[in-house]
């Protein structure tokens, strides 16, 4: 149904009467907001959950549509603004297959994972960067000095960076002006030892200093601690762990990694599973599927395709690069469905369009940073 009319505001004379009334569970409403309740005589207000809209209606006819906000009353211009990237090459100007994000939040640094130009960039902003890990030339390998396709990178305040060195299996810390790095976690070789990787595609850092890794073809989501040796240390299995599988203690490809600390929660992009689990640290907590249709991808507004990346906003909404569909989705707390915040579906190289971006990440005023990697490029997408 096409609305006649929207308005973006709730403050509307028709639902004046929604305040006040708790909504019953399982009615559709997204968590924190489940006050404004649709109780109304002979149903005339309904709630489109798939459209995340409340629709007055007067018998059959759609007399007005209000497109619900969610938690945070957060919208972003449909077009975005490129601050990284001129096209595909080898210097700092370009970009080739961006991958991982990371904006720190004391330092506003923009932090992007190079792909195949085998280094990891910072934004000096005005469309210029400069190379903090890896041969600024692009030049890979599997000495100290080198990545080899690195797919993601945390930063600290101090500006020293932990990068996922891909194809050779391990976590990389380079400080601050280092022409060199050093393997902090895993040793280098593939496997499915606790002393090894296979693919580490995220990795983050707690308030402790443990570094925390999605093990991608180990299925598992492994924590070292940040002081030890990896020749002779081993890490600790925090999900997974269950071989690759749809259930929701199984991972399957995990790919995006997102770590509520407060509430001691991972939430997990599963690529090959179209999902994101929700795993509350423990050996008896819950596992939940939180966003997406396990083993069935799609482009519907509850389904996923191929996801990698994943954040969670201060008002408990998740955010998720939705790969093959090319765009990024947002899931309100306890909501079903996922509203499209950037992109339009179709992979595009217009400033509406993106092409199977990658990661995402937020600044404190919310603007929208989004890793565009087949069209080689950051994009930004201003919060309204």
């Amino acid at each position: 149904m096409t609305p006649q009319k929207r308005q973006e505001v709730w403050e509307h004379e028709h639902l004046n009467v929604l305040q006040g009334n708790p909504a019953p569970r399982g009615h559709g409403l997204p968590l924190g907001y489940t006050e404004w309740y649709a109780k109304f005589l002979q149903d005339q207000l309904w709630w489109d959950q798939q459209d995340q809209e409340i629709r007055y209606m007067k018998g059959r006819e759609l007399k007005v549509s209000i497109k619900f906000p969610g938690p945070g009353n957060l919208q972003w211009m449909t077009g975005g603004v490129t601050i990284i990237g001129n096209g595909q090459g080898s210097s700092e100007v370009y970009l080739a297959f961006p991958g991982g994000l990371y904006l720190e939040p004391k330092t506003q640094h923009l932090y992007v994972a190079d792909i195949q130009n085998n280094r990891v960039l910072k934004s000096l902003g005005y469309g210029e960067a400069v190379t903090v890990a890896g041969q600024s030339d692009g030049t890979g390998g599997s000495t100290a000095d080198t990545l080899w396709s690195p797919v993601d990178v945390f930063a600290d305040e101090y500006e020293n960076v932990f990068v996922a060195d891909w194809n050779n299996h391990r976590i990389q810390y380079w400080e601050k002006n280092a022409t060199s790095g050093k393997t902090v976690a895993g040793n280098g070789t593939r496997g499915s030892t606790l002393h090894q990787f296979s693919y580490p595609s995220r990795v983050l850092v707690d308030s402790k200093k443990n570094i925390i890794v999605a093990d991608t073809q180990n299925a598992r989501i492994m924590k070292w601690p940040f002081k030890s040796d990896p020749k002779t240390s081993v890490g600790t299995i925090i999900a997974g762990g269950n071989g690759a599988g749809l259930n929701p203690y199984q991972l399957n490809n995990p790919s995006g990694l997102y770590l509520d600390e407060v509430n001691q929660i991972l939430y997990v992009t599963n690529e090959d599973s179209h999902s994101v689990t929700q795993w509350i640290i423990g050996d008896y907590e819950n596992r939940n599927i939180y966003a997406g249709i396990p083993g069935r991808p799609g482009n519907s507004s509850a389904q996923l395709f191929y996801p990698q990346g994943v954040t969670m906003d201060p008002y408990g909404n998740l955010y998720v690069a939705d790969v093959s569909n090319h765009r990024i989705q947002m899931f309100c707390p306890d909501a079903v469905f996922g509203i499209t915040i950037a992109g339009t579906g179709q992979s595009g190289a217009a400033d509406d369009q993106l092409s199977y971006p990658y990661d995402i990440a937020f600044d404190p005023g919310m603007n929208l940073y989004v890793s565009d990697t087949w069209n080689n490029r950051i994009q930004r997408f201003n919060r309204i």
